[in-house]
């Protein structure tokens, strides 16, 4: 039974690196070609106006920002509107490589005050067959790593 369990948590463990690949290459991808919102007001705003466009919801959370209560209710709605519109949904606790991967040097170039606690990786209406069909391999929505437990 303990080579099963050990088994079990390598593979488990080989699957987590793939994954976190996977989105890491997915996220720069979509950097560069100018597909991603981030910061949760900002992921907000777009989820609200164009659902139809957004593949994935990555939500990044620290010890730090547990106890504000006002960004845990605006992460709850986000998370709220995702299930609704058939959004998967990825969570990160590595909030040092995202900032690392989605370089701070962007747009709005306030790099002090990014929140990383939201980012939505968007595709043009040509794409979104395309990034569905990544996306499904490779993410479990946490809906369901919720119910596997």
């Amino acid at each position: 039974m303990r080579s099963f369990v050990r088994i079990s948590n390598c593979l488990r463990i080989c699957r987590m690196k793939m994954v976190g690949q996977a989105l890491e290459e997915l996220l720069v991808e979509a950097y560069h070609q100018n597909c991603l919102r981030i910061g949760v007001i900002e992921s907000y705003k777009y989820m609200k106006a164009n659902p139809h466009r957004v593949v994935l919801c990555v939500l990044a959370s620290e010890k730090e920002t547990e106890g504000d209560i006002m960004l845990q209710m605006n992460l709850i709605q986000l998370k709220d509107m995702c299930y609704k519109k058939n959004v998967r949904i990825m969570c990160s606790t590595d909030m040092r490589r995202l900032a690392e991967l989605v370089t701070m040097d962007d747009i709005s170039g306030n790099e002090a005050s990014r929140d990383l606690h939201c980012i939505l990786v968007t595709v043009s209406q040509i794409s979104i067959c395309a990034a569905a069909q990544l996306t499904n391999g490779s993410c479990l929505t946490e809906r369901r790593m919720k119910t596997a437990k």
